[in-house]
């Protein structure tokens, strides 16, 4: 791998130093993986994808705000190899991606500075212009100009009926969930044994599904919802590139069809999906699942499964939505 990452500070976008993508990209997957990758090949497929938007939080990235200012390749597919082994494989935005790779290498050169922009020096890339970002503007003026005519009508969505009030110990589970955490996801074993070991999932490619279940305010804890899971329905019509997993119209009109005709009063409560890696400590929902969760799943309740396979293990998390970060990791129990 021969790029190069250029460095660019402040506002004006000032140059500051090269550094080799590699190394930066090594120790990043060490902390990531939790394991040594002396002798890994780290595989990069540019892709000239538009990144979708901000693709980066200031929380994953120390705080400091990073610009891709070669935007052409926007994605990037990532595999790391050791010994002939797949241990990673995702796409990633850029900004992303290196906005977190960085993040020690920006606090070293300049702990005080928050704004910076890169642009990737390698195979394709030094002939695409650098393009600065359009700065903020303070203190301007928006000016709407046309006539407007007053709305005749609107149409607002009711909003439904609280759920039924219930409790973890009357789901069957003997637990306390950590204070502040506004989900709590209950699972039949057999459920669980689905997850971890015995649905058929590919091992090539990235699959997902919908999660069925019951919704219900905790009547010990004010303010939390309980999420009561009864199936995991493999999606139809569905979606996907390398870049993502989308679930269509089509999709939603499924499994509301098969909900209808189970006739056992559940509710879309989220979705489900597999990385194809190892569960490392920080590689958890990318932000394109965020997005997808986000957009889609709008319902404060609605949960995110995340099922990793690697090395013939399975590790299962859910997901929940948090307004500060985008998600957060809901606890959850197994019952009989």
């Amino acid at each position: 791998m021969s790029y190069e990452v250029e460095l660019f500070r402040g506002g004006d976008q000032t140059p500051v130093r090269r550094v080799p993508l590699e190394p930066v990209l090594r120790r990043f997957f060490e902390s990531q993986l939790d394991q040594a990758l002396s002798g890994a090949v780290i595989q990069l497929l540019f892709l000239p994808e538009p990144e979708p938007g901000p693709a980066v939080s200031l929380e994953n990235t120390g705080g400091f705000s990073v610009a891709n200012l070669r935007p052409r390749y926007g994605h990037v597919q990532v595999r790391v190899l050791l010994n002939d082994e797949l241990l990673y494989q995702h796409p990633h935005p850029v900004s992303e991606l290196l906005g977190r790779a960085l993040r020690d290498t920006l606090r070293e050169l300049a702990p005080d500075e928050r704004h910076w922009g890169f642009g990737l020096h390698g195979p394709n890339f030094d002939h695409g212009p650098l393009v600065r970002p359009v700065p903020e503007m303070e203190h301007g003026v928006h000016i709407e100009v046309g006539a407007h005519r007053g709305r005749i009508f609107d149409l607002e969505e009711l909003p439904p009926p609280d759920p039924p009030l219930s409790t973890l110990a009357e789901l069957g589970a003997d637990a306390t969930p950590s204070p502040g955490k506004p989900i709590a996801v209950v699972l039949g074993k057999s459920m669980y044994t689905a997850f971890t070991e015995t649905h058929p999932f590919s091992t090539e490619v990235e699959e997902g599904g919908f999660l069925a279940g019951r919704v219900y305010r905790d009547a010990a804890a004010p303010g939390r919802h309980l999420i009561e899971l009864t199936a995991m329905i493999p999606a139809q019509r569905t979606g996907a590139s390398m870049l993502s997993f989308t679930f269509t119209g089509e999709s939603f009109l499924s499994v509301g069809e098969l909900l209808a005709v189970r006739r056992q009063g559940e509710e879309l409560v989220g979705w489900y999906h597999t990385h194809l890696f190892a569960a490392g400590r920080g590689l958890g929902l990318s932000s394109v699942d965020v997005r997808l969760h986000r957009s889609t799943f709008q319902r404060p309740w609605q949960v995110a499964a995340l099922v990793n396979i690697s090395r013939g293990a399975r590790v299962l998390r859910f997901y929940c939505r948090d307004d500060a970060r985008g998600m957060m990791l809901a606890p959850y129990w197994t019952v009989p």
